[in-house]
């Protein structure tokens, strides 16, 4: 085996007391396969990745891997200040040859820094697959990128791994990456709760401790007390029941006589190259309002210049009220309370049992909402945040959206791949 796993279990301390990530998750995954590993935020599949890499010290397992070993991040993974050129070469000396097979050619010598984070998730991608692991982990690796830049990356990841023979286990809560998979499993409350083939029948994974997970799409009132019955053929629980629906509308006020953005004509890029052409738009006050686009095409240069990060070739750009851009995790040794959360919208984003551990400590969807936690304690009039959904299962995505579209109080501009959560905002600007 690749991969091995017996009895992983792994303990957080929080607020004096020791909280489960993991609980006696097995795991075995055979030379070469390419296995999906998927589940809700908070499940324990990036603390299941950072104990497989090393970097974190299970409380209790068995755990083995074979041969060399690679890590690719949700982030965190290269080198801002180098080319993407110089970063390529780090791991390879074909590096025109990968440029072209990538279609990155006319980007080699601009610096990662310069780049949106989608391409330099790509470039990370890139670099890792041309160092020739035996075993790849790689975490939401596609978070960045838009649907069709993910599934490109899934398949050129697997097409790569099944060539060279390379294990390949990739956690993510996006759908899409399983067509590309030998296997899938799911974690659900820190152990494998089910496991299938992809288009075959999902199956439900009882342990060797006699543990089972019930379907997350019941939606079921749980905790529950049930009657359980067994026969030579099957067993049967009765007792459970679903909860009540309750509805999710929102109601929003926009002032359509106060605009708190003018944009204009606007041009800008890197390196003479133009990113954003004659861009014109307004944004109201109490608006919510997209930024859609695939990755590179100006997302995140857009958020950066209106937050005079980034210098305007031409055009016209007013701004009326205070206005902060949130687009990177904080400090890693901070937790979201001393990065400035407030209790309030901790309790909202569902976070208070973590909000006081460092931020280096967190899953990706777990880092994501206390960011967006921090961003929405802020006093600005205008809020901006950069891709705020796409560490989130659908679950977490959806109380997101619906939270951001309740600030009626504030203008919100967020960017996105997703058209699905692009359709809470009162306006889409397509780039």
């Amino acid at each position: 085996m690749a991969i091995e796993v017996i009895d992983l279990f792994h303990l957080y301390k929080v607020k004096g007391e020791m909280v489960p990530a993991l609980r006696g998750l097995n795991l075995q995954v055979p030379a070469g396969e390419i296995c999906v590993v998927r589940g809700p935020n908070g499940s324990g599949k990036s603390t299941l990745v950072e104990i497989l890499s090393g970097r974190l010290q299970p409380s209790a397992a068995r755990v083995t891997v074979e041969g060399s070993l690679r890590l690719l991040r949700q982030q965190g993974n290269i080198l801002l200040e180098l080319t993407v050129a110089e970063y390529l070469a780090l791991a390879s000396t074909n590096v025109d040859e990968l440029l072209s097979d990538w279609n990155l050619s006319e980007l080699s010598d601009v610096r990662i820094e310069n780049i949106s984070p989608g391409i330099a998730q790509l470039v990370a991608a890139i670099a890792v697959l041309a160092s020739n692991p035996t075993v790849l982990l790689a975490d939401e690796p596609a978070a960045s990128l838009s649907t069709e830049a993910s599934e490109m990356l899934y398949r050129r990841m697997s097409d790569y791994c099944r060539s060279k023979k390379i294990t390949l286990l990739l956690v993510t809560h996006d759908t899409a990456a399983e067509a590309f998979a030998d296997r899938v499993v799911r974690i659900s409350d820190g152990r494998i709760g089910e496991e299938w083939e992809p288009g075959g029948i999902e199956k439900t994974v009882v342990d060797r401790h006699g543990w089972l997970r019930l379907p997350r799409e019941l939606d079921l009132d749980l905790p529950a007390l049930s009657d359980l019955t067994t026969s030579a053929e099957s067993i049967s629980l009765r007792g459970l029941k679903p909860k009540l629906n309750t509805s999710n509308s929102v109601s929003r006020v926009i002032d359509e006589n106060s605009i708190r953005i003018y944009c204009s004509g606007l041009n800008t890029g890197f390196n003479n190259e133009s990113t954003i052409k004659n861009l014109s738009f307004e944004v109201f006050g109490g608006s919510l309002t997209a930024l859609i686009g695939p990755a590179g095409s100006g997302k995140s240069t857009l958020l950066r210049t209106i937050a005079g990060q980034h210098e305007i070739w031409s055009g016209e750009l007013n701004i009326f009220g205070t206005i902060k851009l949130f687009e990177k995790v904080v400090e890693g040794s901070l937790s979201a309370v001393e990065a400035g959360a407030s209790a309030e919208w901790i309790e909202r984003l569902g976070i208070t049992e973590f909000s006081d551990r460092p931020m280096s400590r967190l899953s990706g969807g777990q880092r994501q909402k206390s960011l967006l936690a921090i961003a929405l304690s802020s006093s600005s009039d205008i809020l901006m945040l950069d891709e705020p959904t796409s560490a989130l299962d659908e679950e977490n995505r959806d109380l997101v959206m619906r939270i951001l579209a309740e600030q009626s109080n504030r203008t919100v501009i967020y960017t996105t791949n997703d058209f699905t959560i692009a359709e809470y905002a009162d306006q889409v600007v397509s780039l």
